[in-house]
This record gives C-alpha cells, sequence and structure tokens, in this order.
C-alpha cells in the first residue's frame, strides 16, 4: 500500500523563527535611515518631522537572530510574568469546575440557539476591552476553549470568541489611552474627542466578525472534520468533554468572586491606571479568594497555581521570541526608512481614499513596530503634518492609525495578543492564520468605508 507524506503543520516556534530571519535579511534589502527624536511635553519620545536622513547600513547576521531572544524576553517581561500570574490565579478558578459547570449548563439551555451565546459574549468582550488592552484578557482562552467545546465548536471559536470580540473593542480606540491617547496627544487632540463615531464603528465592525464566527461554528458543528484543527492535538487544559461537570450551589460564591474581580479590573482600568503588576494581583487574589470560598485545602490550591503558572510558560516564551523579530528590525534602522517612504507616497493618492491608504500603511508599518504606543510615537510626528498638507482631519489620520495599529495585530507572528492567544491552546500559528486571514480582509474593506465617510463628513 501506497502512503503519501500528509503536510505536518509547523509548530509556532518555527513559524517565528523563519521571521526573524527574514526579519534579518530585510536589514540588507532596506537602506538605514533615522529620524531626529525629542521627547515632547508628556515626556514621551518622538520622531520630528523633516528630519529623515540616511545612515549606515547596519545589517543584522542571520546567524546572530537568536541573541535578539533574550532581550526580548526581558522586553515582553512584563507581559509574561503578568501571564504566568494570572494563569495560577485562573488554574485555581478552573479546578473549581465553575466555568465548566457554567458552560455545560448555559450550552444545555442554549440548545439549537448557540450563536445567541457567542453573539452575546464577544459584545461583552469588545466592551471590556475599550478601556483594557487585550493582552489582560490572554488567560481567559481557555474559559472560551471550555464555552466553545461545551456548545459543539472548536477551539478557534473558543479564543475567537474573547480575542476577535476583544479585537473590536481595542482596534476602534474609543478609550484606549496607550493607543488613542498617545496618538490624539501628538496630534494636540484633546483625549478621546471623537469618541462617538468610534463607538459606531464597533457595531459594523463587530456584526461582521460575529456573523464570520458563528458561520465557521456552525459548519464546525455540523461536520467537525471541517474544523482548522481536527486531528491537531490541542490543550484544553482541566475540561473533559467527555465528562461534564454540572453547576452546582457550591459554585455560586466563585462565580460571584470572578465577577467581582473582572468588574473592579474594568474600574481600575477607567478611574486609574491598569498595569500587568495589578492585573496580576487581582487575578491572583481571584484565585486565592475562589479556594476560599470553595473550600478547596490550601495544598490543592498551591498544586494548582503552580500547574496554571507552568500553562503558561509555552506562551511566554513565544512571546519573548516574537519580540525578538522587532528588535532586529529595530537594530537594522530600517523602520524609519519605511515610514518616510510610507509618508511620501501618500499624497499621490487621490484625496477620497488617502484616509483608506493611511490605514493599510500603518498595517505595513506594524510589522515593524507592533507597540501600538511605540508605533503611535513613530508615525504620527510624520503622518500628521502629511494630513495636514493634504486635507485630511487629525482625528480622521488617528482613527486610520487606531484600524491599521489594531486588527492587523491578530494576523501576526509576532504580536502579542495573537501568540499569546495561540499559544495558550497550542493551536498552530498556520492554522490561525489561515482563518483569520479572510476575516481580516473583510475589516480591512469595513475600516476602509468608515474611514472614507470620516473623510467625508470633517470627522
Amino acid at each position: 500500500m501506497n502512503k503519501s507524506k500528509q503536510f505536518k503543520v509547523p509548530h509556532s516556534l518555527a513559524i517565528i523563527l523563519v521571521v526573524m530571519l527574514i526579519a534579518s535579511l530585510l536589514t540588507y534589502i532596506i537602506p538605514g535611515g533615522e529620524f531626529d527624536r525629542v521627547k515632547n511635553e508628556a515626556g514621551k519620545t518622538v520622531v520630528v518631522a523633516g528630519t529623515y536622513h540616511p545612515v549606515e547600513a547596519r545589517h543584522i547576521n542571520p546567524l546572530s537572530v537568536l541573541n535578539y531572544v533574550f532581550p526580548g524576553l526581558q522586553s515582553a517581561g512584563q507581559i509574561i510574568f503578568a501571564l504566568m500570574c494570572a494563569g495560577g490565579g485562573l488554574g485555581i478558578v478552573l479546578a473549581t469546575n465553575m466555568f465548566q459547570g457554567a458552560a455545560c449548563t448555559l450550552s444545555k439551555r442554549a440548545k439549537g440557539k448557540e450563536w445567541i451565546v457567542v453573539a452575546a459574549l464577544m459584545i461583552v468582550f469588545a466592551l471590556l476591552n475599550i478601556p483594557i488592552n487585550l493582552n489582560y484578557f490572554i488567560p481567559f482562552a481557555p474559559l472560551g476553549i471550555i464555552i466553545a467545546i461545551a456548545m459543539g465548536y472548536d477551539a478557534i471559536v473558543g479564543i475567537s470568541i474573547i480575542m476577535l470580540g476583544g479585537a473590536v473593542g481595542f482596534s476602534c480606540g474609543a478609550m484606549n489611552l496607550p493607543n488613542t491617547g498617545t496618538a490624539q496627544g501628538i496630534a494636540e487632540l484633546p483625549v478621546f474627542t471623537g469618541m462617538a463615531y468610534r463607538l459606531f464603528c464597533m457595531i459594523p465592525f463587530l456584526i461582521v466578525t460575529i456573523f464570520y464566527v458563528v458561520r465557521y461554528g456552525e459548519m464546525v458543528k455540523k461536520n467537525p472534520e471541517k474544523s482548522l484543527v481536527h486531528g491537531t492535538k490541542l490543550d484544553f487544559g482541566t475540561f473533559d468533554p467527555e465528562n461534564v461537570p454540572a453547576f452546582e450551589k457550591k459554585h455560586i460564591p466563585v462565580a460571584v468572586v470572578v465577577a467581582a474581580s473582572i468588574l473592579y479590573m474594568v474600574y481600575v482600568a477607567i478611574f486609574s491606571s491598569l498595569s500587568f503588576a495589578t492585573s496580576a494581583a487581582i487575578f491572583m487574589y481571584m484565585g486565592l479568594l475562589s479556594g476560599l470560598v470553595y473550600r478547596m485545602p490550601v495544598d490543592e490550591m498551591c498544586k494548582r497555581f503552580c500547574d496554571g503558572a507552568k500553562g503558561m510558560a509555552t506562551t511566554g516564551i513565544l512571546l519573548g521570541f516574537a519580540y525578538a523579530i522587532s528588535g532586529i528590525l529595530s537594530a537594522g534602522g530600517v523602520m524609519d526608512t519605511v515610514v518616510n517612504a510610507l509618508a511620501n507616497a501618500l499624497s499621490i493618492f487621490p484625496a477620497i481614499i488617502q484616509a483608506p491608504v493611511m490605514f493599510f500603511m500603518h498595517v505595513i508599518i506594524n510589522f515593524f513596530v507592533t507597540s501600538g504606543s511605540g508605533q503611535a510615537a513613530v508615525t504620527m510626528p510624520i503622518f500628521i503634518p502629511v494630513a495636514d498638507l493634504v486635507g485630511m482631519s487629525r482625528q480622521t489620520a488617528v482613527l486610520a492609525f487606531n484600524f491599521g495599529d489594531g486588527f492587523c495585530n491578530f494576523i501576526l507572528p509576532h504580536a502579542a495578543a495573537t501568540m499569546g492567544f495561540v499559544g495558550c491552546a497550542n493551536i498552530p500559528f498556520t492554522k490561525w492564520f489561515k482563518y483569520a486571514i479572510k476575516l481580516f480582509a473583510v475589516w480591512c474593506v469595513v475600516g476602509s468605508i468608515l474611514l472614507i465617510i470620516a473623510s467625508q463628513m470633517g470627522y
């Protein structure tokens, strides 16, 4: 019998290594260049428009790319340690079977109307991510998977509920202080002005995203073999789809603790400043209090905490390697060259499509600078004067930045949110990319239409 070799999906880490090599090769292709930089009144380092000048090329030897991994781990240190602490806290919560029981009870009551549950939860996470960075919700990935599996969907639907729902709230930037706040500050606009239109933008984005996820989920439910992760060994944590628990009275206090913890995190994000350290502490207290009200033995709580933290270790490594890509591109001095070339090219396009073009330019730049606040510091001082010259409003320029910086994060192999979520479930990045790239194309169409409307109405 002839056996044909099947294509084996490469591990996400292997894909990141390939991208690191590509980044190093780009330093040989793209000329080196720099803008002068100064500190603005807010203390942020920004570039000075019109000061671009060529510099001596800094080629990064492909054989030296691993030298950038440790600095990448250091750069991602706050996120990694926050994820491990959060994973530990959630490990205790998951050990109570509260979420598992709630998911199974919800799936039984929503029989035949599971799409309503998916839509409702995506709206909730979209709203939660209006003031909160999506990275803080990476630890919730196992919970989304539990809910999806209980309703007959797959793990991709599970992380889509949280990540793609949150992507809309985060990327439209209604109250996103690190991204929108930084960009508007550089553009000399009052922080969070123009919020009404950014909130409106969430509606069409949410509609198409929910439709896309539900359509895929229903296809998988009818034929599990059509799942993009069919046959792929995934990590569902402590959830056993074949032996589902029930939601009992003893789970109610745990549910109250979890709900209060999430609400407190939202409160801190809106009325104070939510840091990774604060987020980690909230998750740890959530786990501790959940274990206490569930009357879990102390030794068991400690074991579950350590297991949960270990579950985030792989995700942390992936993030460190992903951050190394940005380090390579920055060390090669190609970032400013790309920004300068794109800014100079904007004026050749017709006025009606200049805002969508700026959106796509930010998509390109986001490959080189995945940090939202970092991208704003590099691009806004350049693109704001360009916007003034071509007659584009500064609010529209900020909105183009929001869309470009936000939505493409979910197809990039070195974006913290994407690698964090797919890493939590061990979903191969290639599988996720095949699923998400079509939705990203839809997002591009929706974003372009909204930007054209913004331009025409003088937003």
